[in-house]
């Protein structure tokens, strides 16, 4: 049994892979994960597993984990980047600064839906990436996330309150700061979602399928127009993918 995990800025996820899927999926605040992971490998008859595979864009966090598997016996660690490397076509500048949850959701969309397509990452950042016909990845955008725009607007101003992310809108109004600064953000993102896909639509073809993935998909998704695949497990599954391919094609 496999452990997948993908390291995000704000939060990681992770899930087991068994029985040709990945199981149990579960988002953790990555800076509470090194606790987490702990916990998982304390008891090894409650997660048996023997492999772990792991996507980071923290390298402070991702050591910590590397320090603690190694600690335990019988389970052999491969890190992205580190133990072993994904390839696409692209024509990205330097491909080694393209993050690698937006590589394995690359990767994964090109082995799980016909291209052309643009996956929309909700996470601490937004991502936009265009993949060709020719299952060639173009490039991207890179945006701040909700969350992120939420604390500039508690941060720099000096009567806005600290608020949290909502998980929907219930009016198109609110009716006190918090609501506004909540709704806001919140509607404000799904509308400038729709703008983003009628643009790429534009330049690239109607035909163009819209993937979203990320924490935050499934609360941007309902509100907004143009998104054809909902796949919280994307990462994950671009990363069990890439990582399959590399035990296959070495024999280790």
């Amino acid at each position: 049994m496999l452990l997948v995990i993908d390291i995000g800025n704000t939060s990681t996820t992770y899930g087991f892979y068994r029985q040709g899927r990945i199981q149990g999926m579960k988002h953790v605040m990555t800076y509470l994960f090194p606790k987490k992971i702990t916990q998982l490998t304390a008891n090894k008859s409650l997660s048996p597993f023997d492999h772990a595979v792991v996507s980071s864009v923290v390298p402070e966090i991702s050591l910590k984990i590397r320090g603690i598997l190694n600690r335990r016996k019988g389970v052999k660690l491969w890190e992205l980047g580190h133990d072993f490397q994904l390839r696409i076509k692209h024509k990205y500048k330097i491909i080694n600064k393209l993050g690698r949850d937006r590589l394995c959701n690359v990767y994964g969309a090109l082995k799980l839906y016909k291209p052309p397509f643009l996956i929309i990452d909700f996470g601490t950042a937004i991502t936009c990436d265009f993949v060709s016909k020719k299952g060639v990845f173009e490039g991207g955008l890179i945006l701040p996330g909700p969350e992120i725009s939420l604390q500039v607007l508690t941060e720099r101003t000096a009567l806005l309150p600290s608020v949290s992310f909502p998980k929907k809108a219930r009016s198109l109004v609110g009716r006190s700061p918090k609501e506004g600064m909540q709704l806001g953000i919140l509607l404000g993102v799904a509308a400038m979602t729709e703008g983003l896909i009628r643009r790429f639509k534009s330049q690239y073809g109607k035909k163009l399928r819209v993937i979203a993935t990320g924490g935050l998909a499934p609360v941007i998704c309902p509100l907004t127009q143009g998104i054809d695949v909902l796949d919280p497990l994307l990462t994950l599954r671009g990363l069990l993918l890439s990582f399959l391919k590399f035990r296959k094609n070495t024999n280790s």
